[in-house]
């Protein structure tokens, strides 16, 4: 297998190749996600009245994730092409910061960080709309099923939910963004 491969020829610790670009680029731009999408939706629902927000409910998911995406990938493009290089070629630097000074000295910002921009666009924006507007329309639907609102429910209960609705909405995400996920392989 590819796992025991790596680990034969270059050594247990090549898996964490790229591991700093990874996680410090998947917490800013999940830090911007989560935190745009939650912005625009305050926004675009202050901006009508509560059952006109309700109504539009779905289309207010999908705007505030597209725009929340679009600008965590903003900030996510470059560590990307950062792991993605590291990975490519261990020896390019010894770390993350060294990687992105070495790569913005020798390709320019643009060329260096953004010319995977269009395919994590293509892949991400997708995941994301789908994510938080199946999310929201599946929970509606359990607590519909339920014959509960959140405000009836217990605790526990509004857990159950978020976590039930958060598998359908990861599950549809990753079947819509599965295409493009390709194109980035």
């Amino acid at each position: 297998s590819g796992f025991r491969k790596v680990v034969a020829e270059e050594g247990a610790g090549a898996l964490l190749t790229g591991l700093g670009p990874t996680a410090v680029g998947y917490f800013i731009q999940g830090w911007f996600k989560f935190g745009g999408v939650e912005f625009f939706k305050i926004q675009a629902a202050q901006s009508m009245s509560e059952q006109e927000a309700w109504n539009n409910r779905t289309s207010i998911y999908l705007g505030s994730a597209a725009g929340a995406e679009f600008i965590a990938d903003c900030f996510l493009c470059p560590l990307e092409a950062t792991r993605i290089r590291l990975v490519s070629n261990p020896t390019y630097a010894p770390s993350t910061i060294a990687a992105m000074s070495k790569m913005a000295r020798e390709e320019g910002i643009i060329s260096g960080f953004y010319s995977g921009f269009g395919p994590i666009l293509a892949k991400q924006v997708p995941y994301t709309m789908a994510k938080f507007a199946v999310q929201g329309r599946a929970a509606d639907a359990i607590y519909e099923n339920m014959g509960k609102t959140p405000k009836e429910c217990t605790s526990s209960e509004n857990v159950s939910v978020s976590l039930s609705s958060g598998v359908v909405a990861g599950v549809v995400a990753a079947i819509i963004s599965h295409p493009a996920d390709t194109l980035l392989s």
